[in-house]
């Protein structure tokens, strides 16, 4: 489900900024800023870089006595939180600013995505409040060092109170393939294949026939 929810916020985005500077290529993206190993990642230059910075439960609500259903335990609500930062190296620095503030624009007038603005949420979600969140310079330092790259024009927003429960996730998620499913997919696609080929041949070969007769 976190995954549909950024989504949706980089889509909407995207579709911002184009607008706003008549663009045609996409200028937002979902990545990390670094890769697995530590490298710098080519595909985030020169664009809007989106990413989960933590996930927390809200405590608030942690004993709610709510129950879907009997035996299964009450949801969790969790927030995200998410930074945008905008990578244009130099000489490129002033438009890293005005992207970063174009993204300040587009939350500012749309802080909660609902059913009637955001079609493309999950089914699960009804509505998803957003926040502007100050970090301190602290704050930043250890965001930054934790990340291993050099502070970038970024903002960070909190997403609130998310919630999760045991059915929805089973719904979201679903069934994860292994090798051997995989496999008798491919068998069985190619054995479908082969069937349709074998009825447009027969097909063919009865049109023959009508039009000799």
């Amino acid at each position: 489900m976190i995954h549909q929810v950024v989504s949706a916020f980089v889509s909407q985005l995207n579709e911002f900024i184009r607008n706003e500077l008549g663009l045609a290529d996409d200028m937002v993206i979902a990545s990390n800023i670094m890769d697995i190993n530590g490298g710098a990642l080519m595909q985030i230059e020169n664009k809007v870089c989106v990413f989960v910075q933590n996930i927390e439960e809200e405590k608030l609500l942690k004993n709610t006595s709510f129950q879907a259903n009997a035996g299964m335990a009450p949801p969790m609500f969790i927030n995200i939180y998410v930074v945008i930062a905008a990578n244009f190296p130099e000489p490129n620095y002033m438009e890293a600013l005005r992207y970063i503030s174009l993204v300040v624009e587009f939350f500012q007038g749309k802080p909660l995505f609902d059913r009637s603005n955001s079609p493309e949420l999950p089914p699960s979600i009804d509505k998803v409040a957003l926040e502007f969140y100050n970090q301190s310079i602290q704050d930043l330092n250890n965001l930054w060092s934790l990340i291993g790259a050099k502070y970038i024009p970024s903002v960070v927003y909190k997403v609130k109170m998310l919630p999760f429960h045991q059915q929805m996730i089973k719904q979201d998620v679903g069934k994860i393939m292994s090798g051997e499913d995989l496999g008798a997919a491919r068998k069985k696609l190619l054995e479908n294949l082969a069937a349709l080929g074998l009825e447009e041949a027969l097909l063919r070969r009865k049109k023959d026939d009508d039009q000799r007769s």
